[in-house]
């Protein structure tokens, strides 16, 4: 009788135990999930849009606008995940403003159902892809990279990425791509991006 209470008790022991390393990694897990601040930023400073034709997806576009806003709000939430000192963020911070400075920058995500019409980056691309303001004025890519290296810290800071469905990019544009138009008495800017070929037209615009 005694070697069986003992048999329970050790039992409930590990039981407990082992609970216990549940919710101890359950909690961790939970701590390294994006906050509700960075989404809502991100979810601010992303557009997109899907063509259809007779039902059928001709293709979808998702892209996030790197301003200083949004940059601030990715720089505090990376390193608020991997726990770096305040000097280390804010020299991180400093130096990404200090380069986008020089250009005005979008990550964008496309799905086609043929890879091939995926081919955003290439010089004899299927896609035209440029800014256009309120006035009508064009303005033109510095360039369009594809990103090759899908890292789990992409995926995770831009849930919409799926290497297996479609292709991440980066586009930059000149700094003077954002341009101003008068709304009522105050003053906003305004940047429209534009992609189209045959496969048809997305247009996504973000007010600043």
């Amino acid at each position: 009788m005694n070697i069986c209470r003992l048999f329970l008790m050790l039992m409930v022991i590990v039981m407990y135990t082992g609970c216990s390393h549940v919710v101890s990694y359950i909690d961790i897990v939970k701590d390294k999930g994006l906050s509700k601040e960075y989404l809502a930023t991100l979810d601010t400073w992303t557009r997109s849009q899907t063509v259809y034709s007779e039902f059928e997806t001709r293709v979808t576009i998702k892209a996030t606008y790197k301003g200083t806003a949004f940059n601030q709000a990715y720089f505090k939430e990376y390193a608020r995940i991997y726990q770096l000192p305040d000097k280390e963020r804010k020299m991180r911070e400093d130096a990404q403003i200090n380069l986008s400075s020089d250009f005005t920058e979008f990550l964008f995500y496309a799905y086609t159902p043929e890879k091939e019409s995926n081919d955003f980056s290439k010089a004899r691309s299927i896609w035209t892809v440029f800014l256009l303001d309120e006035k009508g004025k064009r303005i033109n890519p510095v360039e369009i990279r594809k990103i090759d290296k899908i890292t789990p810290v992409i995926t995770v800071f831009y849930p919409y990425v799926n290497q297996y469905y479609g292709t991440f990019y980066s586009i930059k544009f000149p700094p003077a791509a954002e341009s101003e138009v008068k709304t009522g008495d105050t003053k906003s800017k305004i940047m429209k991006l534009i992609f189209t070929s045959v496969l048809g037209k997305v247009e996504l615009e973000w007010k600043l």
